[in-house]
């Protein structure tokens, strides 16, 4: 029997056909039918049904005592949940709860758990979305109205340029190297903006080595020269966006060889990328080196140079958002501290979302999952959905001392992780082929995964114990998904044209918000209808040591709990042949990777694509959080992942 669903890695959201003998998954097939992905699975997507039976699926309900776990019955964990998160509630208020969510949870988990919080009073929810592409999200609601992909892949074809900015696709998205290759054929030139020379590189017809964290002052300059020269649109400039003065007074003083000296990237090459991004239609599309190095100004910045250029509501053009996991997009989209499902945090609103819920929707902002855990605050108690910050936040040590301080954590997962470890409640959950609901994926497609098999044990699907968990504490919530869907399209303006028989059909276009592959070919989604240039600045990067630069590679996925079966890949730190010389170190020798918020041993190792005075860490390794320092973003909190200074010193 062959079960249809999406594939639970990464953003792209490939089809699966999943074989079923004997209650048991026992392969996969690719979906030839799927709209996007066309019959085309990656490695990790052809073996996704081994990371349902990895060693130490969690079973049964377990409860701390002491310095372990007991096992109990669902009855018992639910009722002794409920009866904590009211002790807490009565003593410390309901802004002292949180609830915070990975992005492999469906949408309609995540509609349930931001009901969940603000019926007991707090904003205190968010998701992993915040720590990858959350200054994506809202530069993109600030510049053309929705917080998501403006394109399709599939128009990458059409392109005649292909900006990547701080992305490896082949390692990261990898069926998308099939439209990369595609494009190719077509003469689409491909333009790669990252300070390490990567397999993506290879594919480039122009690489900009650009220095981390100095992505403003590229793009700055590069503005600067367009307007100077006359070669921006000025037609779709005076007629479709606002703020074009501030934006050209602004970067008026970014100079080309001032960029030169800050990027390092050569004159001459600052001046092509310039030039091939006037060429219409250009994509402009970026991942987490751009977000997570340089936060919310880098993608203003960006953004900026794609209203410049016009290049944005016509075929073959737009921003496209390398989304790196299976529901990230919706998770974003509803999982929010500061904006609620239905818009932003303010008495109208709150006051139309608590008539269609029937409770008071509480008005104070609540606080991300990163200043929740990173720094002080009056959190008391966290209920974390298949979510391992333990193991994914940045300062590990400051992460664990504060989840050990608190009154109650309760951790719903599949597997014994970083986070569940620290937990006075583990609660087991089905995975993605054993249970249903709906995904976004980075190309604002929203596709059904319909249940395969049953979860082992009592493992119960997250949706029934969030509904269990309302329902025993007063909120009375249906357990269909498809009547959740139902209702979350009530609430939320952009799912409100969404048809469920045509995301439960993976051929067709399911896209929010009405199906548009290329968006704002007629109007932007801001509140005026016009694109806003962003003004920004660059702000001064001073370093003394390397810079450690984390990412993906194709064998290993986020925190690994669901990857470790690919290889067993050593902690590494690669580093640049030159710099390796000049500390005297050997290939292979252990070394002390050091920063002012922790150490670990690891082996370094040449990488011939990276730039001297720089580190690379796969973001997977259980060490590297120990390192990555726990500097957010002023705006829009994201951790600067890309951007901790080290030092590497000889054991």
């Amino acid at each position: 029997m062959l079960i249809p669903t999406i594939c639970p890695f990464c953003g792209v959201g490939c089809g699966l056909l999943l074989d079923v003998e004997g209650g048991k998954v026992v392969r996969v097939i690719p979906e030839k039918d799927h709209i996007v992905s066309k019959g085309k699975i990656c490695g990790k997507g052809a073996t996704a049904h081994k990371t349902l039976y990895l060693p130490g699926r969690l079973t049964r309900p377990l409860k701390r005592v002491g310095d372990s776990f007991v096992e109990v019955g669902w009855n018992e964990a639910l009722n002794e949940i409920v009866e904590r998160i009211k002790e807490v509630k009565e003593k410390y208020g309901g802004k002292a709860i949180a609830i915070y969510g990975g992005c492999q949870n469906s949408l309609e988990e995540v509609y349930l758990m931001s009901k969940l919080i603000r019926f007991l009073g707090s904003n205190n929810v968010d998701s992993c979305a915040r720590i990858c592409h959350e200054p994506s999200a809202t530069a993109l609601k600030e510049v053309v109205g929705i917080g998501a992909s403006g394109t399709s892949v599939e128009e990458i074809p059409n392109a005649k340029v292909l900006v990547i900015a701080g992305e490896q696709i082949t390692e990261s998205h990898p069926v998308l190297t099939e439209y990369l290759i595609e494009a190719k054929k077509h003469g689409t030139k491909i333009i790669v903006i990252d300070p390490r020379f990567t397999k993506t590189a290879k594919l480039a017809d122009l690489y900009i080595p650009v220095n981390q964290g100095t992505d403003v002052y590229l793009y700055n300059a590069v503005g600067n020269y367009l307007i100077k020269r006359g070669l921006y649109d000025e037609e779709f400039v005076k007629v479709r966006t606002k703020g074009f003065e501030e934006y050209a007074k602004t970067v008026s003083r970014y100079t080309l060889e001032e960029a030169e000296r800050i990027t390092g990237v050569p004159k001459e090459l600052i001046i092509k990328f310039a030039e091939m991004i006037t060429i219409k239609p250009t994509i402009f599309s970026w991942g987490l080196g751009l977000s997570e190095g340089g936060g919310i100004n880098a993608i203003r910045a960006f953004l900026n140079l794609m209203l410049l250029t016009g290049n944005v509501g016509i075929k073959g053009a737009g921003p496209i958002v390398y989304r790196g996991q299976s529901n990230v997009q919706g998770s974003g989209d509803l999982l929010k501290p500061w904006i609620l499902p239905n818009g932003p945090l303010n008495e109208e609103n709150a006051k139309k979302l608590g008539e269609l819920w029937g409770f008071e929707i509480p008005l104070e902002k609540g606080l991300t999952v990163t200043d929740a855990l990173l720094t002080e605050n009056d959190i008391r108690a966290v209920i974390l959905v298949n979510y391992n910050v333990a193991h994914s936040l940045p300062n590990k040590s400051k992460v664990i001392k504060r989840l050990k301080e608190m009154d109650l954590v309760v951790v719903l997962d599949s597997y014994m992780t970083d986070t569940a470890k620290l937990a006075h409640y583990v609660l087991p959950v089905a995975m993605w082929a054993e249970s249903e609901g709906s995904v976004v994926s980075l190309d604002r497609l929203v596709k059904w995964r319909f249940k395969a098999v049953e979860p082992p044990g009592e493992a119960k699907q997250a949706l029934w114990v969030l509904a269990e968990l309302a329902e025993r504490l007063g909120l009375k919530v249906p357990k269909d998904p498809k009547v959740i869907f139902e209702e979350m399209k009530k609430v939320v303006k952009l799912y409100s044209s969404l048809k469920l028989e045509d995301v439960m059909d993976h051929s067709k276009n399911s896209r929010y918000p009405n199906g548009e592959i290329v968006l704002y070919e007629d109007k932007f989604y801001t509140s005026d209808g016009f694109a806003h240039f962003i003004p920004v600045e660059y702000r001064p990067v001073n370093r003394k040591g390397l810079v450690l630069i984390t990412g993906r590679i194709v064998t290993k996925y986020n925190t690994d709990t669901l990857t470790t079966y690919m290889n067993d890949e050593e902690d590494i730190v690669y580093l640049n042949a030159e710099d390796m010389k000049s500390m005297g170190i050997k290939e292979g020798q252990e070394v002390i990777l050091k920063s002012e918020c922790g150490e670990v041993t690891v082996k370094a190792k040449s990488d011939p694509g990276l730039k001297k005075g720089y580190a690379f860490m796969i973001n997977s390794s259980d060490l590297v959080n120990y390192v990555v320092c726990d500097i957010l973003d002023p705006e829009t909190r994201i951790p600067y992942y890309k951007s901790t200074e080290v030092v590497i010193l000889s054991r």
